[in-house]
């Protein structure tokens, strides 16, 4: 069904989203929140899919800092009909300017819709990129960290999602996981160096401290050379003397 829009002496009926944007190019940006209040609900009779709801989100009210609420709230719960991708999830993040746009949008996503977006654990960790402030702790709370820790199967998965956890979100992580489920993922030296590189320097002693614990320390860490290998990445000078003095008396046994 087309939109009918008027601004100043002019008139136009919109059928797509494309139209929306050409209308919007051809006026001024101060004219935006006027034509989005005479489209409304009827957004969705133009913007049908993912790629179409980003064009718009990118185009609209595109002045440094402003928010892009007005466009939202055209859409209200019914976010969920054109945020159906993990790319579109954290691009559409990545253009909100603000925490208070960012809340509205995930609370109107909800869970269910969310969780259809995150299919790995690249989808997770570029939307918690792109969170501001405390929004990490509102989209983990929707998805739940039951949710979260599915997708942490490797030391790889393991230190991508600690590198944008907060020090607290990543001792709650590893609470979650515990420590067997967490040692269980490193099985060779890129998933250690891939979770000291994620893990904060408070945690890297502890990690080492878990793999003696584990038995697992020599088994991730087959030889000498690889103990450099590992030793020049991601620790740092004291954890590496520490891991250093471990694995020496772990040989001399």
């Amino acid at each position: 069904m087309p939109c009918q829009i008027s601004y100043e002496d002019d008139t136009v009926e919109l059928e797509t989203a494309e139209e929306l944007f050409v209308a919007l190019e051809l006026t001024p940006i101060e004219a935006d929140k006027e034509i989005l209040s005479q489209i409304d609900e009827g957004i969705l009779d133009l913007v049908k899919t993912d790629e179409q709801f980003l064009l718009i989100l990118e185009k609209v009210l595109d002045t440094r800092g402003a928010s892009k609420a007005p466009y939202l709230k055209c859409f209200g719960t019914k976010l969920s009909q054109v945020v159906t991708k993990g790319s579109t999830l954290f691009k559409a993040l990545s253009l909100l300017a603000n925490e208070s746009d960012q809340e509205y949008f995930l609370q109107c996503l909800g869970q269910e819709a969310i969780r259809k977006c995150i299919c790995n654990i690249n989808d997770l960790v570029e939307a918690l990129t792109w969170l501001y402030g405390k929004m990490d702790i509102l989209f983990i709370n929707l998805i739940g960290w039951d949710f979260v820790v599915r997708f942490v199967n490797s030391g790889r998965s393991l230190g991508a999602l600690m590198k944008v956890l907060s020090q607290k979100e990543e001792q709650e992580l590893l609470e979650r996981m515990g420590w067997q489920a967490a040692i269980d993922c490193i099985q060779d030296p890129d998933d250690l160096i891939a979770a000291f590189i994620g893990l904060e320097q408070q945690s890297d002693r502890l990690l080492i401290d878990k793999l003696v614990e584990f038995n697992k320390l020599q088994i991730v860490i087959p030889s000498v050379a690889e103990l450099e290998r590992v030793c020049r990445r991601g620790l740092g000078v004291d954890d590496i003397a520490y891991l250093r003095e471990i694995y020496q008396k772990i040989l001399a046994n």
